[in-house]
């Protein structure tokens, strides 16, 4: 799976289907893991299992986009030293933004598969789940941020080509982050 993700990511076409293969991929080993089946999914293009998710996860991220384009902007047409710090503001606003939809991704898979896109697009539903065991938000919340911002990107010591080993992986540990905290939220 990871050469198949390594080979899609290198065109500009091959992204999302990448994106969407990989999701895919993930919520089908949290389905092996949930029926008690200690096994990963054969590679594949996993794209009707993981389009809702890319979905929810590129439109969060698209707004988060634009909200952060606001200061980035207006800094840039500003100049000087007050443009320049609002736009540092807007890109930092960007960076937490993206780190926090990260570890927000288990919530987000669970709202995707009960509810659907529209429902998982829903903040207040996204907010009460979160607010419900904050305990276990958190700690699902480290786990997607160990697996997709630590263990992922740490291929790229290996001149890029680990990337296709660990991303996979990254997303084989998040499927059982997945499960934990429905597990969780069950009892």
């Amino acid at each position: 799976m990871g050469l198949l993700w390594l080979v899609l990511s290198l065109t500009v076409v091959g992204i999302p289907i990448a994106g969407i293969a990989l999701a895919g991929w993930m919520l089908t080993a949290a389905d092996s893991l949930r029926a008690g089946r200690l096994e990963l999914p054969p590679p594949g293009l996993y794209l009707r299992r993981g389009y809702r998710l890319f979905l929810v996860q590129l439109t969060y991220l698209l707004a988060l986009a634009v909200v952060a384009a606001i200061p980035i902007l207006t800094g840039v047409r500003l100049g000087g030293i007050g443009g320049g710090l609002l736009a540092v503001f807007g890109e930092s606003l960007l960076t937490l933004g993206s780190t926090a939809l990260v570890a927000v991704t288990p919530a987000l898979v669970r709202l995707t598969e009960s509810r659907g896109v529209l429902g998982a697009l829903r903040v207040d539903r996204l907010a009460a789940l979160l607010a419900a065991d904050p305990r276990r938000a958190v700690g699902s919340g480290l786990m997607s941020l160990l697996c997709l911002d630590i263990i992922s990107p740490i291929g790229l010591l290996a001149c890029g080509i680990g990337l296709a080993v660990t991303t996979t992986y990254g997303y084989a540990v998040l499927a059982a982050a997945v499960v934990a905290s429905d597990r969780a939220a069950r009892r």
